[in-house]
């Protein structure tokens, strides 16, 4: 986990054309541990799927065709940045004015809530289980392994946070892949289904209520018209612009299920890879910029053949304030679902 890390706080900046990375390190045991890092703004989980799965089937990468000479495609370029222009101003004009975000508690321990450490960084785990094992306790308690993933994971925040016997129901991010196809050339595709968890359902691991929750945020997901303005241009506002919007509506909670990858993607150089775990990691990240995005945990599931693998990142600087309160919190949530877990 220490190579990993490192890894992961690599410096990369797609304006200056470092935007990925692969590490490959020999471990004590005689094995070997594969890493792939990306800047999220070139690529999805999705994305790094292919990508890898295309390089070691020896395929040749998706390509933007070419465009028209020079010229018609400068003037296609303004032209469709006015045209976009428009349609930000044409939105902002209705969105109701707010005060800046910088004028804000934002970043403040809540009452009674320790205030972090200054050095804290965010901790994050790794644990694997039997795959097998996780799909029988998932059966047993009435509902899938998605959503014994998210449900665990909803229960773990509610324990860091001091808040399991709460009546209040907590709202799930389910991210769902937006692909038209296996050549969709876009980048990041991934949406979110917002679920809600009933606090009741939580607090008795009962699975069958929580799957329908989730069945209906993704329906609702399909069902919602697209927004008036693209994402992707949202996030390029200035933040003066962004500071005034009304915020999305928060969950406590990312659950993000990659499944199972495809073969092509397990094997390199005629090596199968044992396990495989995915992260969307926050390098540099502080307890007060975590602060904003407020308390909880984000997760991400994968399962190759027999083993699975649950990586979670902390975003509660008082209640998780280590890795050691973070992997106690998953090893014990799971061993409570009766599925056994080991640390990376």
């Amino acid at each position: 986990m220490t190579w990993l890390h490192s890894r992961v706080s690599a410096g990369l900046d797609p304006a200056r054309a470092t935007a990925w990375q692969l590490s490959y390190a020999r471990t004590g045991d005689g094995g070997a541990v594969l890493s792939l890092v990306a800047a999220h703004a070139i690529a999805d989980g999705a994305a790094l799927l292919d990508a890898l799965r295309r390089a070691a089937a020896d395929e040749p990468p998706l390509r933007i065709p070419d465009r028209a000479s020079v010229l018609r495609t400068l003037l296609s370029d303004v032209a469709d940045g006015a045209r976009q222009s428009r349609i930000v101003a044409k939105w902002l004009a209705g969105r109701p004015r707010l005060p800046r975000a910088g004028k804000k508690p934002q970043g403040k321990p809540a009452p009674g809530e320790p205030a972090p450490h200054p050095d804290w960084t965010m901790p994050h785990v790794v644990v694997e289980c039997d795959s097998t094992e996780l799909a029988h306790a998932a059966e047993h308690h009435g509902g899938s392994v998605n959503t014994l993933f998210a449900a665990a994971l909803a229960r773990i925040a509610r324990a860091a946070a001091d808040r399991e016997d709460a009546p209040e129901p907590d709202k799930v991010a389910l991210p769902v892949s937006g692909r038209l196809g296996a050549d969709d050339l876009r980048a990041n595709s991934t949406k979110i289904a917002m679920a809600v968890f009933g606090s009741e359902a939580l607090r008795k691991r009962e699975l069958a209520p929580l799957k329908a929750a989730c069945k209906k945020a993704y329906v609702a997901l399909a069902a919602a018209p697209a927004p008036p303005i693209p994402l992707a241009l949202i996030q390029m506002l200035p933040d003066r612009v962004l500071d005034r919007l009304p915020q999305p509506p928060a969950a406590s909670v990312l659950a993000s299920n990659l499944g199972e990858p495809p073969p092509a993607f397990r094997e390199l150089g005629g090596v199968t890879a044992k396990s495989v775990s995915a992260t969307a990691h926050y390098p540099g990240i502080d307890a007060a910029e975590v602060a904003t995005i407020g308390r909880g945990v984000a997760g991400w599931l994968m399962i190759t053949g027999e083993r699975a693998t649950v990586s979670v990142c902390g975003l509660d600087p008082g209640g998780i304030p280590g890795q050691a309160r973070l992997l106690e919190l998953i090893v014990g949530e799971l061993a409570e679902w009766g599925v056994g877990a080991r640390p990376w």
